[in-house]
């Protein structure tokens, strides 16, 4: 102990030498153990499922959008690089769809809602579904100018290009029981005082059948409105008087333009039936005559009037 006393100083250095040597000598016998040992530390992970295959199909679609070359695509009135399409209006001055009807009557969004070609000067006049009926009439009838199937009843193409028309001459003046009285309507000739199946003097008619008949008027007060029936005993044609009322002359004539299948022309005289392709099967008949107008009705519903305009240029 006395000399490890005198000789501390040695003695310290000694053990740190011994330390360090240990310690050197534990380290290498760690990194040579360390390549065996890493290995069997080393935890799995647990398998991740397997990712499905994707379908041909699909593969294929995708491919085939892959080839595609890409589109620009836009849903307002506008171009790519143009903010508004611009046409020329009736007064010669640059105008927008955003500003003005390019075909009146027609909206400028009907057009665009069925693709139709707006910038065509004749788009109204075109014919697209070939159903026969312009996209005028299709706008005016609320049907599809794309659908040959879907068009306005084949009536619609028919017009009254002019009339002639005349007051019959005979008038039903009045009744009393089975007895009726014939004026004429300018009362340059006697009343004729007739029953049924009896002829009209200076006429082609004859007396063939009568209904009473009565309507109240604004008043609440009811009024005879019964109807003489007479017969042409020539023609077989029947007329119809309204007590006190002056009618159209069955001579009076409406000439019809019907522009469907390659248009014609004819003439109706009043109360006479006719039919109009390709619907051959029903039956119109002209039942008055006016100055702006013809009204007809389809034999098979003869309380629904229709009316058919003149022609306009």
């Amino acid at each position: 102990m006395i000399w490890i006393r005198a000789h501390y100083d040695r003695v310290s250095v000694l053990v740190a030498g011994l330390f360090l040597v240990s310690s050197a000598l534990l380290i290498i016998s760690n990194v040579s153990r360390f390549g065996e040992n890493f290995p069997a530390r080393q935890i799995a992970p647990p398998p991740k499922p397997a990712s499905p295959l994707p379908q041909a199909l699909e593969l294929e679609e995708a491919a085939e959008r892959f080839r595609q070359p890409a589109q620009w695509t836009f849903t307002g009135r506008s171009g790519l690089f143009v903010p508004e399409k611009h046409f020329i209006d009736a007064n010669g001055l640059p105008t927008t769809l955003q500003t003005t009807e390019v075909h009146p009557p027609v909206p400028n969004e009907w057009l665009e809602e069925f693709g139709l070609p707006i910038a065509d000067g004749d788009v109204l006049s075109q014919d697209p579904d070939a159903d026969g009926f312009s996209n005028l009439e299709e706008w005016q009838n609320h049907t599809n100018p794309k659908d040959k199937n879907s068009h306005p009843a084949f009536i619609a193409k028919l017009k009254m290009k002019s009339f002639v028309q005349e007051p019959f001459r005979l008038v039903f003046a009045s009744w009393v029981d089975g007895t009726f009285a014939i004026n004429t309507n300018d009362l340059k000739e006697p009343t004729q005082f007739l029953k049924l199946g009896d002829p009209i003097r200076g006429t082609k008619f004859r007396l063939l059948r009568f209904t009473e008949k009565f309507a109240p008027n604004r008043y609440g007060t009811q009024i005879d409105i019964s109807e003489l029936t007479l017969e042409n005993q020539e023609s077989r044609e029947q007329l119809n008087l309204v007590k006190e009322k002056i009618m159209i002359s069955p001579e009076s004539v409406a000439n019809f333009t019907y522009g469907w299948g390659g248009g014609r022309e004819f003439a109706v005289k009043k109360d006479q039936e006719f039919s109009l392709k390709p619907e051959e099967q029903i039956k119109y008949k002209l039942v008055d005559v006016q100055s702006a107008k013809a009204v007809i009705v389809n034999t098979q519903k003869p309380g629904e009037p229709i009316e058919v305009g003149l022609l306009t240029p």
